[in-house]
């Protein structure tokens, strides 16, 4: 939301600004908005390389603008901007490379269970529930660690990593108990006439 340059005879200083935001006035915003919002945008865009995520840091900056003055009392409003712009936009970055992390280990993580999973034109033919029923019998069937293996690769996504840290075992042993673990998965759902 820029302002129109007929809106004020000149920009309000930092101290004005300050001033109007101590009185809650929303006009202190849009002078923050107009006066400090390109220099946010190129900060927030160098950080992030994303033009919507940059616009929602400076978005963002400025409500915490609002919602910091008072009791904070900014000398250089430029500076106080352009610090709470940083940390909005570094917390982006962090919040969208974890999703990616999260994303792919979904993905791959189905991949895996792909092959013992009836495809979805022969999942309309099957009863879901007979399916589910089979799949909580495997498991239950299965030893303690290697249903909680398997729970924690293809129910929670966690990287073998992940599970080779929590059972404190070597990750290619992981891998290994999950590849026989999908193996016994199709063939005791072969064996129930789950169709593969």
């Amino acid at each position: 939301m820029i302002l129109d340059e007929n809106a004020w005879e000149r920009m309000p200083d930092d101290e004005e600004i300050v001033a109007l935001l101590g009185r809650r006035d929303e006009f202190a915003l849009r002078a923050a908005q107009s006066k400090y919002g390109a220099l946010m945008h190129s900060i927030a865009l160098r950080i992030t390389g994303s033009e919507q995520d940059a616009e929602e840091c400076v978005n963002d900056a400025i409500l915490e603008l609002w919602n910091a003055v008072p009791p904070a009392s900014p000398k250089q409003l430029s500076a106080f901007l352009g610090g709470i712009v940083r940390r909005r936009a570094i917390d982006r970055v962090r919040y969208n490379q974890a999703e990616r992390r999260a994303g792919s280990e979904y993905l791959s993580s189905l991949e895996e269970l792909e092959e013992c999973l009836p495809d979805r034109q022969t999942d309309a033919e099957s009863d879901s529930e007979e399916i589910n029923r089979c799949m909580r019998l495997f498991l239950e069937g299965q030893k303690p660690c290697d249903r909680d293996m398997f729970l924690m690769r293809y129910f929670r996504f966690m990287t073998n990593e992940e599970i080779a840290m929590q059972f404190g075992i070597r990750e290619s042993s992981v891998v290994m108990r999950l590849v026989r673990m999908r193996k016994r998965l199709r063939k005791y759902l072969y064996e129930n006439n789950i169709r593969l």
